[in-house]
């Protein structure tokens, strides 16, 4: 019995010892773990640039009456054809990230297994449990045009098209002439306006019991008022549409991009049709600020394979002609400098993460 139980209690220590050791090598850092085979191949980030425009579409659609405008109104330069007008209100710019084809690397041994990456490959952090932060950007949308109502006016006057008082009995009276028309419209225009003025000069003997009804009817009027006048001046109808784009310098020029074509007469419209006007982007990197990064001596070291980007400031402008449109200072990886981590970071000991758009450094820390 005492060889028995000899025999068990050093099966327990050899087993428990087994264990320790196995956890261990679990605890082993990274630059103690087996080198991972054939590498990870990752990318660099270039920036984008994304465009948001936005611009209003006018359509003036010209009145039935407008050869009478001036005759019974008294309104000169009424519109006599339709008439478009496109106006740019507001741009937006915003950079984003995508992986960059002339900067694409592989990294070999133990580093390669602390990458982390996004969804199409750029370096996003070394030994970080980094997010990927969702994406909503789109490029080149067109949204589509709204059609003009048929009906635009639908209530033409208030009186009998015929020229008979009795148009119930003398069926197939002859018709009223369109100036006959035209005339009757703008007499009852004077008559409301009128009316109007005799309401807001408190003339009627029973005015609306309160002040709500009162602006009640007075609204009534402009609204009654307003449509009868567009029918010899013409009636107005906007929309508002936004439009968006992405535009990737290559690094090398920031002059010469067309981020998209502008009509007055037809809005925004793509790259590639030249009936509209070209709004340019411009990018002017700060070269002061090159100077400095390479006089560091960035991108001359050496290292066991991982690569990043110090961006460069830069100011974007985009132009239609000589006029600005829209600017602002954003950070461009293209035309920075690509260098490499110190190797003393590459250990396991640190943490890294790196910016989406630029590439750049965002924050170091200790595991």
């Amino acid at each position: 019995m005492r060889i028995l139980s000899a025999l068990l209690l050093v099966a327990c220590l050899v087993a428990s010892n087994q264990n320790l050791s196995a956890k261990d090598e679990k605890k082993k850092p990274a630059n103690e773990l087996a080198a991972f085979a054939g590498g990870v191949v990752y990318a660099l980030p270039r920036t984008g640039i994304h465009i948001e425009v936005e611009v209003v579409q006018e359509q003036l659609i010209h009145g039935p009456y407008f050869a009478y405008a001036q005759k019974y109104l008294g309104i000169n330069n009424a519109a006599k054809a339709d008439e478009e007008n496109w106006t740019i209100t507001n741009i937006g710019m915003e950079t984003y990230g995508e992986p960059d084809p002339n900067a694409v690397y592989r990294a070999t041994g133990i580093i390669a297994t602390l990458l982390s990456l996004t969804d199409d490959g750029v370096l996003l952090g070394i030994n970080s449990d980094v997010k990927q932060a969702e994406s909503k950007l789109v490029t080149n949308v067109f949204p589509l045009r709204q059609a003009i109502p048929d009906n635009i006016w639908s209530d033409v006057s208030m009186h009998s098209f015929l020229s008979e008082k009795d148009t119930i009995k003398r069926a197939g009276s002859n018709f009223k002439s369109f100036e006959e028309k035209a005339a009757e419209a703008a007499n009852d225009i004077l008559k409301l306006r009128k009316r109007k003025a005799l309401t807001l000069a408190a003339k009627y003997d029973k005015l609306p019991p309160d002040g709500e009804a009162y602006k009640v009817m007075v609204t009534e009027l402009d609204r009654i008022i307003d449509n009868y006048l567009s029918l010899f001046i013409g009636k107005t109808i906007t929309k508002k549409y936004k439009h968006s784009f992405n535009v990737v310098p290559d690094g090398k020029s920031g002059k010469g991009l067309v981020a998209f074509r502008f009509s007055p007469n037809a809005g925004v419209l793509p790259e590639s049709n030249v009936s509209g006007k070209p709004i340019m982007l411009e990018i002017e990197p700060n070269a002061e600020m090159k100077q400095k990064i390479d006089a560091t001596g960035a991108g001359e070291g050496t290292t066991k394979g991982i690569y990043y980007r110090v961006p460069v400031l830069a100011q974007a402008r985009l132009l239609n002609g000589s006029d600005v449109l829209a600017q602002a200072k954003i950070a461009v990886a293209q035309f920075g400098t690509i260098t490499a981590l110190p190797d003393g970071l590459l250990n396991g000991e640190y943490s890294i993460q790196f910016h989406p758009a630029t590439g750049a450094i965002s924050k170091i820390g200790t595991n």
